[in-house]
């Protein structure tokens, strides 16, 4: 399945943005979950930058910050932070900490009392 983002909360988000969405999580992957969502990523051209947090309730959805940065009209620098809430399909979903798989076999408490 093809990868892609459903935006279900906040303003439009281009095609070059998903893109981008995209690699930050597939790069916050090969990294520590404290990071997430506190690490600003884009690339190094682009005015634009991304924080890419897991929702702890629902694997494969995300909440992001872009951060915009430009120059007003006086010429002195200026940014822009607004927030959206996507959802991805045909991405293996960043393993939040918050998620736990109850384990069937494991030995209950009062087994361990022994």
């Amino acid at each position: 399945m093809k990868p892609s983002i459903t935006l279900l909360e906040g303003y439009h988000v281009t095609a070059a943005e998903k893109r981008t969405i995209l690699d930050v999580i597939e790069y916050q992957r090969k990294h520590a979950p404290e990071t997430w969502g506190k690490q600003w990523l884009g690339f190094k051209k682009s005015p634009k930058d991304y924080a890419v947090a897991p929702d702890p309730e629902k694997p494969g959805r995300y909440a992001v910050l872009i951060r915009t940065k430009y120059r007003n009209d006086r010429g002195k620098p200026a940014e822009r932070t607004s927030r959206v809430v996507i959802e991805t399909k045909g991405v293996t979903p960043l393993p939040h900490p918050a998620y736990e798989t109850q384990d069937l076999f494991a030995p209950k408490s009062w087994e361990l009392a022994e």
